[in-house]
């Protein structure tokens, strides 16, 4: 197992939760990359390898909130641990099923993170945040994959030019 790619992650991870959340949010609606990163582990990897990655990335992502610093960590291991079972269980060769796939853990993390902070209107806060979230960041899990799966590459994008 190579490590610095998990640290390049942990790191790009950081960066996005101190300055770069606030350029790439439209509308109060943000791009949960530990979610993603951990559900493309989870999609990707071994099952050990997406549980402490889960875990140290839930912790790097929830470092400026001390209150719920280690709940944000449990849930990020426990959706990336289902996503690794999960993936284990579905026929996931079809790259409809893999959005599919990354929008469903996407919002339920999302979901786990809005009920973990609380506070007033959690109940509405769950459809006009975390489903926007869900749904914006696997907007971005979908560029991911058309890289991933070969149907971007350099030279058809070079060829359209």
């Amino acid at each position: 197992m190579r490590l610095i790619p998990y640290l390049i992650y942990l790191i790009l991870i950081a960066m996005h939760q101190v300055f770069l959340q606030d350029m790439t949010s439209i509308a109060g609606v943000r791009i949960d990359l530990a979610g993603l990163i951990v559900m493309a582990i989870a999609l990707y990897k071994s099952e050990v390898i997406t549980l402490w990655f889960g875990l140290v990335a839930g912790v790097v992502w929830a470092a400026g909130m001390p209150d719920a610093f280690g709940w944000y960590g449990l849930l990020l291991a426990l959706v990336g641990v289902t996503a690794f079972h999960l993936r284990e269980k579905l026929n996931l060769e079809s790259f409809y099923s893999k959005i599919l796939f990354m929008l469903g853990g996407l919002v339920v993390h999302s979901m786990g993170m809005t009920i973990i902070e609380g506070g007033d209107g959690v109940m509405t806060r769950l459809w006009t945040n975390a489903l926007p979230d869900g749904v914006y960041t696997t907007i971005v899990a979908l560029i991911f994959l058309l890289f991933k799966d070969g149907v971007i590459t350099y030279q058809k994008f070079k060829s359209i030019f």
